[in-house]
């Protein structure tokens, strides 16, 4: 990835063309190596409600069970009940990226999951540290490069701590640094818990480490029978 970065660079002026290729550059390398069940795009989530997340770099859903309200050229519309994780990809993270990324995660992680068929048996899960029966969205950040982690890490706690613990950006990986990751006695965890702290960790190997983590919790994830009646009235305009 540190290849292509400079390769990017070398080649290409525009800076919206850097980022569209740095974003496709990580898809395509989370893509290779997520479980073929899980399944990678940009684009946006809604919910039956009507509501929109911002254009999303990278969405991680169930490719088996995932309804597409568009799709070309790997751009597509998703319904918010089957989609897992999202992961904002930056080139370069400062305080003005991250607090960017903040808004696009409070708008992705308020929109709804409530469009399901009514099946009797849904499977309990706990996920920040609260049981429940529909997978909470989980919101990433991978950054090429960027300022200190632990001015990131400042930055962060400024912003988590207005937000309930599941409505928080979930981790951050800095490819030549580190992660901002939670910590507790249990080591690093991907996603916040009540027993976990958020800590700025430098390691050599922070993709490794970022994909160890993100596998962990994807392998574990679940979705319910969605119906898609309660959709019919916002996909028809």
């Amino acid at each position: 990835m540190q290849a292509d970065l400079q390769e990017v660079r070398a080649s290409v002026e525009h800076r919206g063309l850097k980022g569209n290729l740095n974003e496709h550059t990580f898809s395509e390398w989370l893509r290779l190596y997520l479980p073929g069940v899980l399944e990678v795009a940009a684009g946006e989530i809604m919910d039956s409600l009507g509501q929109r997340s911002k254009q999303t770099d990278v969405l991680v859903f169930d490719s088996l069970t995932t309804p597409k309200f568009f799709s070309r050229a790997n751009v597509v519309v998703l319904p918010v009940e089957p989609v897992f994780s999202v992961v904002e990809v930056k080139t370069y993270l400062n305080k003005v990226e991250l607090k960017s990324a903040f808004e696009n995660m409070k708008v992705a992680k308020s929109l709804q999951k409530r469009a399901y068929h009514d099946h009797g048996h849904p499977t309990e899960k706990t996920l920040y540290g609260m049981k429940t029966h529909r997978w909470p969205l989980q919101f990433f950040i991978f950054a090429y490069e960027s300022d200190s982690l632990d001015s990131l890490l400042s930055h962060l706690h400024a912003l988590n701590g207005s937000q309930p613990i599941d409505k928080q950006i979930d981790c951050v990986c800095v490819l030549d640094k580190g992660l901002l990751v939670h910590s507790g006695p249990d080591g690093l965890q991907p996603i916040p818990m009540p027993n976990t702290a958020m800590i700025a960790k430098t390691s050599p190997k922070a993709l490794l480490t970022f994909y160890a983590l993100l596998a962990h919790l994807l392998g574990q994830a679940t979705t319910e029978p969605m119906a898609l009646h309660p959709y019919l009235a916002h996909i028809q305009h």
